[in-house]
């Protein structure tokens, strides 16, 4: 984990590069007439509104699953954690992906590691469920036509199984190098105080596995209405979050195409979540002129992306900066909370 001096100094200086992105892509639409364009600007005041859902949605899953554990984080804490997460994944690679940043953020909450391990293994099976079902309902309502894209656009279809095949062997490497380990442990080979070192690891993984096992167990026995409730704001969290393609596209008089936008754009933030760059930069924008090209005019093709950028990743961004400094200047002056969980797991 960062010293705090540091971690504090680099969430001190988030929403200025945050600022100075919104400042650059603002200078970049200048040379845009978009008053000629726009024939439904209403509907990006809509979408507008609608990216903070995605954000408070996942706050108060998060509030929800902490309350179910007897945590002591409520909305506030949830907040703060969802964008402090925010605003690091904006500044980090994507690849590297939300949930260990998740996790330390929540150790600042005063949550123990193996209690948001918990939490986190909760949302994750949520947004699991809720994507598939999105995705899988999406595609049966535009009769897989994506499908027929991508086989007649060789270059897309390329891509995503060198993308496929990079995670296969991102896996694979993973998995044997685990393996190399394990058996150099077992023949002996490894130092006494190597093998030391990995024997405590893997007693603290087996706790915490032990512990997430036992809170999944109380979920499934007495927190089915939570784990419900927790999923259908999931549903809705989702279901906003990839429908700002379409509203944009709507303002520029594209036909709306609910199902097909949002499937696209759930596509386009898979390839970016892949990219790594600071926040997906450079694959958000690629993959959206690569999907979208076969259903949007030209000549809409490049201004609708550059509003849904601003709209859909720097708009949030500068409001969870706002409310992570806020919620965390009330913070300030309270005693430094000590864990929570750290012995008592969920019955």
């Amino acid at each position: 984990m960062l010293p705090r001096r540091t971690l504090g100094l680099a969430l001190w200086l988030l929403p200025i590069l945050a600022l100075v992105n919104v400042a650059v892509l603002v200078w970049s639409l200048g040379a845009i007439d978009l008053a000629k364009r726009l024939v439904a600007p209403h509907l990006l005041a809509l979408a507008g509104v609608l990216v903070f859902v995605p954000m408070l949605a996942n706050a108060l899953r998060l509030a929800v699953a902490s309350r179910f554990l007897g945590l002591d984080l409520g909305i506030g804490g949830s907040l703060r954690v969802i964008t402090g997460t925010i605003l690091a994944n904006s500044v980090t690679p994507s690849a590297v992906g939300g949930m260990p940043i998740k996790v330390l953020f929540l150790i600042g909450e005063g949550i123990e590691v193996r209690r948001a391990v918990s939490l986190i293994s909760f949302q994750a099976a949520e947004d699991a469920l809720s994507l598939f079902g999105l995705a899988t309902l999406a595609a049966t309502l535009t009769g897989f036509a994506l499908i027929d894209v991508v086989g007649a656009d060789p270059e897309l279809a390329q891509r995503a199984g060198q993308s496929l095949r990079g995670g296969a062997v991102i896996l694979a490497g993973a998995l044997a190098a685990f393996a190399v380990v394990g058996a150099l442990a077992r023949a002996g080979i490894l130092s006494l105080r190597v093998r030391a070192v990995l024997d405590g690891l893997w007693r603290r993984v087996r706790r915490s596995l032990a512990m997430v096992a036992r809170d999944w167990g109380a979920l499934l026995r007495r927190g089915k209405a939570v784990a419900l409730l927790s999923l259908g704001i999931a549903v809705v969290q989702w279901s906003v979050r990839f429908s700002i393609a379409g509203l944009v596209l709507g303002a520029f008089g594209t036909a709306w195409q609910p199902a097909q936008f949002w499937l696209l754009q759930y596509l386009v933030q898979s390839i970016s979540s892949v990219v790594p760059s600071p926040g997906g930069v450079g694959g958000a924008e690629a993959g959206f002129l690569l999907l979208f090209a076969p259903f949007v005019e030209p000549a809409v093709l490049l201004p609708a992306m550059s509003l849904w950028r601003l709209l859909f990743f720097y708009l949030p961004l500068v409001g969870a900066a706002m409310i992570f400094f806020a919620l965390r200047r009330n913070r300030r002056d309270r005693p430094v909370p000590r864990p929570h969980g750290a012995s008592v797991p969920a019955e």
